[in-house]
């Protein structure tokens, strides 16, 4: 594997600071000395901290954004061919995902927390989170939702809890995600609308 560029190495270490430590220890020096790179290297590629928090955010969900895109894309493909998802497939992809990126798992949400004291990460956030919400939408709309965007936004969110609590807690089994993921995949009631209230639902 080819050694990355000093940008992404610095991006790099950054996130394992943030996952290891939280966004305070994230300065100029902590970054470049566990980057192994010279003094002055954050200031030429970010710029201030705000910069090199911006690039953070944006390298971290760029990481995420790929593989669980992938993962997203597949199951968009089974829908319109007119197939369920192997739903134990789908859980063995996304258990890899999380346990395969644990460190940028923990400081995108450390960047999540941090963004409802600080406006501007918040935004940032907010921003890369579309597209995990556009995503969901791309997978409800397969599934026959006539609310896509906010069945997708839900569908991000319950994904999002399970990843903190895998992260948070002893790994779940397995089966803990097939079961919420058999919720996702389920798809809306017949004749359900946007305005519809949650109810009971025969199965």
């Amino acid at each position: 594997m080819a050694e990355p560029d000093r940008r992404t190495r610095l991006l790099q270490e950054a996130s394992a600071l943030v996952s290891a430590e939280g966004l305070g220890a994230v300065t100029h020096r902590s970054v470049e000395k566990a980057a192994g790179a010279p003094h002055g290297s954050v200031t030429y590629w970010f710029g201030n901290r705000d910069g090199l928090i911006a690039a953070l955010v944006d390298w971290i969900c760029e990481q995420s954004e790929r593989n669980v895109g992938a993962i997203a894309g597949w199951v968009q493909q089974q829908l319109e061919a007119g197939r369920q998802p192997d739903v134990h497939a789908v859980a063995a992809a996304l258990v890899a995902w999380q346990d395969d990126n644990a460190t940028l798992h923990l400081a995108r949400l450390e960047l999540e927390l941090q963004g409802v004291r600080e406006p501007a990460h918040a935004e940032r956030m907010t921003r890369a989170a579309q597209k995990f919400w556009d995503m969901g939408a791309m997978v409800a709309r397969g599934l026959g939702s006539s609310a896509p965007e906010r069945d997708g936004r839900a569908m991000a969110t319950m994904l999002d809890g399970l990843l903190l609590d895998r992260l948070a807690h002893p790994p779940q089994d397995q089966e803990v995600v097939v079961a919420a993921l058999r919720w996702l995949l389920s798809g809306p009631p017949p004749g359900a609308a946007s305005g519809d209230q949650p109810g009971p639902r025969n199965t």
